[in-house]
């Protein structure tokens, strides 16, 4: 439990990932998770620990101290940006922080990179060697190399 109100969950597709923005005021911090409602919920538990002095991931600090700075932001809003396949997510994601450089309102640390989770790398390749079929060989003509496993999924 929490001190933020989510004012509204939209619908979304559950079975995709979901790339959305969290609303603190007038602003905001992009995240993204496997299922919406959970993904916010473990966000905003991390961000209310942060502000009670407990261990919090340091990609939220700056979400930290604009709550401290004004501890009467309990309202949040959520925006989803995208719900689709994880490759797309992180296609989004990048160019959304290439962006915030320019953007006073955003609550991301512009210095580092988006966050690539396990689950969505491995989605990510276990769908194309599923597309394309496992690596069996590797190399051209005849420097062929037999592989007893795919380097891509296992």
């Amino acid at each position: 439990m929490n001190k933020f109100n989510v004012i509204e969950y939209p619908e979304v597709n559950p079975d995709l990932p979901v790339l959305y923005k969290v609303w603190f005021a007038n602003r905001y911090f992009v995240h993204k998770g496997k299922k919406l409602r959970e993904s916010v919920d473990r966000f905003l538990d991390d961000v209310d620990r942060g502000g009670r002095n407990k261990s919090c991931p340091p990609d939220y600090q700056k979400v930290v101290d604009y709550c401290r700075q004004y501890p009467q932001v309990h309202k949040v809003s959520i925006e989803v940006l995208l719900n689709d396949t994880p490759a797309k997510l992180l296609k989004m994601e990048d160019r959304l922080f290439k962006g915030f450089k320019n953007d006073p309102e955003t609550l991301n640390d512009e210095k580092k990179p988006a966050y690539r989770p396990e689950w969505m790398l491995k989605e990510i390749f276990q769908k194309r060697c599923a597309d394309d079929g496992c690596l069996k060989t590797f190399g051209t003509g005849k420097a062929k190399i037999k592989l007893r496993f795919c380097p891509n999924c296992g």
